[in-house]
């Protein structure tokens, strides 16, 4: 068969189908093993966290634990170098042993291992109930709201509350060679394995022996080598499987084992033909008579399994499982709600099996109920209903042998919060009624039949393995199987205790149970193997240093591999949060605690490792998610005097990590925009916050992209990112912090946009002195202008289709004189000379500029084009002279105001003095060439001309566009003849 495949185990043939058919059905296999998923964005959390006092936060101080270890120490570099080479060491043996796959497997589960037993013996517990809370009384032995609240570890809990979950543990990571899912932590114990189907297949699989070498050749070629039948006392694998999940309290699928044996189907079968509708409840007068004793021994051992009220539950089903987990199904219609409905059928799983043992009586062992609490919730609601009814259970086993007669029928209802005595009291009826049924005569009254006379006596002297068996869960284990047998493991030992002999232990009397467990079986003699364990029993002693040690070293935090890093960083935080450890170094001269160099470490595993693998947008992107919620800022609380030097209301930074972030974004070079534009907004709350050095980063995003589409020519995309750069250092920090001028994206924006006009102007500067030569502008010329147009069209589009960056560029000098300028292009191909004048002298027209530019006076044009407007204007004069000439003055026409021939007579003095033409100083007039000397001779007459024409014209031309804007006021037409003839000219 091949491997994975799940075939029916429930074929019809056990003893009650209907009813164990949801405990028969086969699990498929599941690796239980720590996944995590670094493109998510959701925290990882391990454990919900309530608000603690601060009475608990000091009581689990790191200094009030004894064996807690200096991590002051524990983080020095030879220490880290060290760590580094036993984990490679270790990842070196696990090559040998089995390849990089089963090392990498390993580490998960060691991870998996630590995390678990740390949430479990560290963290604080939280309930699923707010609304309800423990009322002390002397009798229902419950507690005060302030355990139930969730503020308390679970070593300060009562007796038992913390079995559940160390049964669970034990189950999901311990154990030798858990069938199903290989050996080693997070193995299965089930009864799908492949070999485990070949037995059942069988006729008699109580006898079957596998033939030859295991595993066989013919049943899977890849099965692995931990797949095989454990070990044990018995020479026949049925038993010693049997064995296996009662020792382990796995007793759901003990009973589907036990259905599958021979005996058990001819029972069933025997039944049949008694027309008898079903062995399960065995009781009463109904079956006295009709059926065989082997019949009612399974019946009564199909009693005892499926309703057993141990800490943990009857299988493991649940062990990996979380609120997320239960909610799915939920929705999906396939969880509890599906399971138990508001109906109150007679399902004979909903019957009480054992007179004073409710259905689902081990929730009454979950002291903070996660996925129980549901379950109480419906079988209390249930269990209420059935009450009124005031419904006889025929079902329940009773008559004197397994319970009371005197004893209600009506089903006994399960308390909504943890009650140790009420847990305690059905433990005792169930280990009662074993007793009854089985050893009436006490355990090991009798060599074969448990003292004669028992309801199994039957079962017991045709299989004597199943005597031993069923005396474990009275909790008297034979010593060939409670001794030192290296069938055993201490992990078995531990939880045959717990679950059979003392379920009511104090919380931290565990770890002393776990390390006598461990010694009998010489566990902690030396090796890496006995480390961890030791490790292990510290954790369940309270001690929290361990945990971050074991993350460190041996489950590989200083291997620069990313999920062991940040395992470690998280349960630090965590353990930080819970106030188990202290956050602050012994070192007085540094100012880093322990969180903040573990997330660093972390950040730069992250980055690392996925750089390796080809993936650094993901590695990027998942080391800032980790360590944004660390960097933001925030306001110092009002600490005493002395203390330090923060008041209250002060922000403060976490500069390290800050840096980080920025280091880690500066490094990285976006390949889409979707990757830039997501990790600006990813940035954008702590950029708003603050944090100068993030802005940075973010800005350098911006830009990155920018220069992409620069060297592709793709100017409107180039402009967007240079307007993104922008936006974070004037737009999303405070008021107080942010940039104007100097950064690259301002830079880079500002001389995109000179450039781009200068260019269009002159250009067009180069086609008005062609025109006036009359030699026309040739083929080139032309292409060279729509070229030069098209890249200033460009970029004036990707500034006006972005509105979120308006404002800011509302004042923008070069964005203005690329307006204008391509304006003026545009105006020229119309003809629409008046228009092209006015735009002439907004780009000459000295002004004062914003605060951004120091509020100094200047032109929107650079003075180096100066003389590329002048021509164009030059032009325009020119042609409107000829036009002119024949017609009396009073009819000529000017596209100049008198204000605007004034700004060219200024600029055409500057233009001269700079050219020599005219000396404004005791310095040597430039040689200039007679023809130059004539142009500028000409461009000054024809000024001349235009200012008498605009004089002589009372409404010019381009009066209709000056009186649209009154900016600063429009001078009257004596102001500005004053203005022109005054000596400053």
């Amino acid at each position: 068969m091949a491997r994975g495949a799940t075939p029916s185990l429930d074929d019809g043939v056990g003893p009650s189908s209907s009813s164990t058919a949801a405990a028969s059905a086969p699990r498929p296999p599941s690796v239980r093993s720590l996944a995590w998923d670094p493109t998510s964005t959701a925290s990882l959390v391990i454990c919900p966290l309530p608000p603690s006092s601060s009475s608990s936060s000091s009581s689990s101080s790191l200094g009030a634990t004894k064996n807690a270890i200096d991590l002051d120490v524990f983080l020095t570099r030879r220490r880290r170098r060290a760590s580094a080479a036993a984990a490679a060491a270790a990842a070196d043996d696990d090559d040998d042993d089995g390849g990089n796959d089963d090392g990498s497997l390993e580490s998960l589960r060691l991870i998996h291992a630590v995390s678990h037993l740390a949430e479990i013996f560290l963290l604080p517990q939280s309930s699923s109930s707010s609304s309800s809370g423990f009322r002390p009384t002397d009798l229902d032995g419950g507690f005060r709201d302030a355990y139930a609240g969730g503020g308390r570890r679970g070593l300060d809990g009562p007796a038992g509350s913390m079995t559940a979950d160390a049964v669970r543990y034990l189950r999901l990571h311990h154990g030798r060679g858990r069938l199903g899912g290989g050996g080693g932590a997070g193995s299965s114990l089930g009864i799908d394995a492949p070999w485990v189907r070949t037995m059942l297949g069988d006729d008699q699989p109580e006898y079957y022996a596998f033939p030859g070498e295991f595993p066989p050749s013919d049943s899977d070629a890849d099965a692995d080598a931990d797949d095989s039948p454990p070990e044990g006392p018995y020479d026949r694998p049925y038993w010693n499987l049997l064995l296996s999940l009662v020792v382990r309290g796995e007793l759901a699928a003990a009973w589907t084992l036990l259905s599958h044996h021979s005996a058990c189907r001819r029972a069933e079968e025997e039944a049949a033909e008694a027309e008898v509708e079903g062995i399960g409840g065995v009781g009463g007068s109904m079956m006295h008579g009709t059926i065989s004793p082997e019949a009612e021994g399974f019946a009564a051992l199909r009693a005892i399994l499926l309703s057993a009220p141990i800490p943990g539950g009857l299988d493991d089903d649940g062990a990996h499982r979380d609120n997320d987990d239960v909610d799915e199904d939920e929705d999906g219609g396939g969880g509890i709600s599906a399971a138990f409905g508001d109906s109150v059928g007679d399902d004979v799983d909903d019957v009480p099996l054992i007179d004073g043992v409710p259905p689902a009586a081990d929730l009454l062992w979950e002291a903070f109920p996660r996925r129980a609490h549901r379950l109480r919730t419906l079988r209390c609601r249930r269990d209420l209903i059935r009450g009124r009814r005031g419904a006889d259970d025929e079902g329940v086993v009773g008559g004197g042998r397994f319970g009371s007669s005197s004893s209600s029928s009506a089903s006994p209802i399960l308390p909504e919060m943890y009650q140790p005595r009420a847990a305690m009291s059905a433990f005792r009826i169930w280990q009662e009624a074993i007793r009854n049924v089985a050893f009436p005569g006490g355990v090991g009254g009798g060599s074969s039949s448990g003292g004669g006379g028992g309801g199994l006596s039957a079962l017991f002297k045709r299989f004597p393995p199943l005597l031993q068996i069923v005396s474990i869960m009275v909790g008297s284990a034979p010593p060939s199987i409670a001794g030192t047998s290296a069938s055993l493991e201490w992990s078995d030992a531990l939880l045959m205790e717990l679950l059979y002999s003392r379920p009511d232990i104090m919380p931290e009397d565990i770890a002393a149970r776990a390390r006598v467990a461990m010694s009998k079986r010489g566990v902690g003699v030396g090796g890496r193997n006995d480390t961890f364990e030791e490790i292990i029993v510290a954790i369940m002693s309270g001690n929290p240093g361990q945990v971050i040690e074991a993350m460190f070293s041996i489950c590989g935090g200083s291997s620069g591999a990313a999920l062991p890093a940040t395992m470690t960083s998280l349960l630090c935080n965590l353990l930080v949060d819970a106030g188990c450890i202290s956050p602050q170094k012994d070192w007085p001269s540094s100012n880093t605690t322990i969180q903040t160099e573990f997330l660093l470490l972390s950040a730069e595993a992250i980055v690392s490792s996925f750089s390796v693998q080809g993936q650094c947008n993901v590695g990027v992107r998942a080391a800032i998610d980790l360590l944004l919620p660390y960097s933001l800022p925030k306001r110092a609380e009002l600490s005493p005097a002395g203390k330090n030097s923060a008041t209250s209301g002060d922000i403060v930074y976490e500069p390290q990590i800050a840096a980080m972030i920025a280091q880690v974004l500066s490094h990285r070079l976006p390949a889409t925009d979707a990757e830039a534009r997501d990790l600006l907004q990813l940035c954008e709350g702590a950029v708003r916050l603050g944090s100068i050095p993030i802005a940075d980063a973010c800005e350098s995003l911006a830009f990155s992209r920018a220069s992409h589409y620069k060297s592709n020519g793709i100017y409107p995309r180039e402009v967007y990112w240079l307007l993104r750069g922008m936006e974070v250092q004037s737009s999303w920090l405070p008021s107080d912090r942010r940039r104007r001028l100097g950064f690259a994206s301002r830079r880079h924006f500002d001389s995109l946009c000179e450039r781009s006009a200068n260019a269009l102007i002159s250009t067009l500067s180069i086609a008005a002195i062609a025109n006036l030569s009359n030699a026309g502008v040739t083929e080139t010329q032309e292409k060279e202008m729509s070229k030069v147009l098209k890249v200033a069209a460009d970029v004036l589009e990707g500034i006006l289709q972005d509105d979120i960056m308006a404002q800011v560029l509302k004042g923008h000098v070069e964005a203005n004189l690329l307006k204008y300028s391509v304006d003026i292009a545009l105006a020229d191909a119309k003809g629409e000379t008046v228009q092209v004048a006015t735009d002439i002298i907004h780009c000459l027209e000295e002004r004062c500029l914003s605060e951004d530019y120091g509020g100094v006076v200047s032109t929107l044009a650079d003075p180096q084009a100066y003389q590329d407007f002048l021509h164009i204007a030059f032009a325009i004069l020119v042609k409107e002279d000829d036009v002119s000439k024949g017609l009396p003055m009073e009819f000529a026409k000017c596209a100049f105001t008198v204000h605007g021939m004034h700004i060219l007579m200024a600029r055409l003095t500057q233009v001269l003095a700079w050219e020599g033409v005219i000396c404004v100083s005791d310095e040597s007039p430039k040689q200039l060439s007679d023809a130059r000397k004539e142009y500028f001779r000409a461009m000054r007459l024809a000024f001349c001309k235009g200012l008498m024409r605009t004089i002589s014209n009372e409404q010019p031309a381009s009066m209709k566009f000056v009186t649209k804007k009154k900016e600063g006021g429009e001078m009257s037409l004596e102001e500005e003849m004053e203005l022109m003839l005054s000596p400053c000219i």
